[in-house]
C-alpha cells in the first residue's frame, strides 16, 4: 500500500512537473502565433496601402499630374521633367517589389525562403548602383516600412564603400540618410544640405582629433 501510495505521489509530481513545463510552452506558442497573425495583417494591410499609392502614382504620371510625394514645382524635376517623372515612378515601383521581396523572405529560417531573399537582395544592390535609383530613393524613402529603409540604406552604404567614395561622405549617408553630390545638390533642400555638411564637418573633427 505505502508502494502504491509513493507511486501515487511520484505520478502526481510528474503530471505537475509536465503542466509547469506544457503550460509556458503553451502559452509562448499561442503569443508567437498571435504575433504572426499580426505581422501578416500589417503586412497585408500595407501592401494594400502600397499598391494604391502606385496606382495612384500612375495616374498621374499618364495624365501629366503631380506625383504624391513631388509636387511639379519641385527643383527635382527641372529639365526634361516628364522624364525625371518616369525615373521616379519606375524607381518606386521597384522598391516596392524589393520590399515585398523584404518582407516576405527576408530572415526567414526556411531554407527556400533564405535563398530566395539572397538573389533579391543581389537584384537590390544593382539595383543601388543607378544615380537615379539612389536619388529616387532619397526622395521616397520614408514611405517605406522602416526595417526595409535600414535594409536599403546598409546595401547602399556598402555600395558607396565598394566604389571608394570618401569616408567623410560614407559617414554622413549612415547619419542622414542623404546621398549628396553634384548631380543632385540644386534640389536639396537647404535643411538636407546643412544636415549634411555638419555630417560630414563631424566626421572630418574626428578624424581631426
Amino acid at each position: 500500500m505505502n508502494n502504491l501510495e509513493a507511486l501515487k505521489d511520484v505520478a502526481q509530481i510528474v503530471y505537475y512537473l509536465a503542466l509547469s513545463i506544457s503550460g509556458p510552452l503553451a502559452l509562448l506558442g499561442y503569443l508567437h502565433a498571435k504575433r504572426a497573425e499580426q505581422r501578416e495583417r500589417e503586412h497585408k494591410a500595407y501592401d494594400e496601402l502600397d499598391k494604391k499609392f502606385l496606382e495612384y502614382q500612375k495616374l498621374a504620371l499618364e495624365h501629366d499630374l503631380d506625383l504624391l510625394d513631388l509636387p511639379d514645382a519641385s527643383a527635382y524635376l527641372a529639365g526634361d521633367r516628364l522624364r525625371r517623372k518616369h525615373e521616379l515612378v519606375t524607381a518606386t515601383c521597384g522598391f516596392a517589389l524589393f520590399q515585398r521581396a523584404y518582407l516576405t523572405f527576408h530572415d526567414q529560417a526556411d531554407d527556400f525562403k533564405a535563398r530566395q531573399w539572397e538573389g533579391w537582395d543581389q537584384l537590390l544592390s544593382s539595383f543601388l548602383a543607378r544615380p537615379s535609383v539612389q536619388d529616387a530613393w532619397q526622395i521616397g524613402r520614408l514611405h517605406f516600412d522602416r526595417s526595409f529603409q535600414a535594409h536599403v540604406d546598409e546595401r547602399l552604404a556598402a555600395h558607396l564603400e565598394e566604389i571608394g567614395a570618401a569616408p567623410a561622405e560614407v559617414y554622413a549617408f549612415r547619419k542622414t540618410g542623404l546621398l549628396v553630390c553634384v548631380r543632385n545638390e540644386h534640389w536639396m533642400t537647404p535643411e538636407n544640405l546643412a544636415l549634411w555638411k555638419s555630417a560630414l564637418a563631424e566626421h572630418e573633427q574626428g578624424w581631426a582629433a
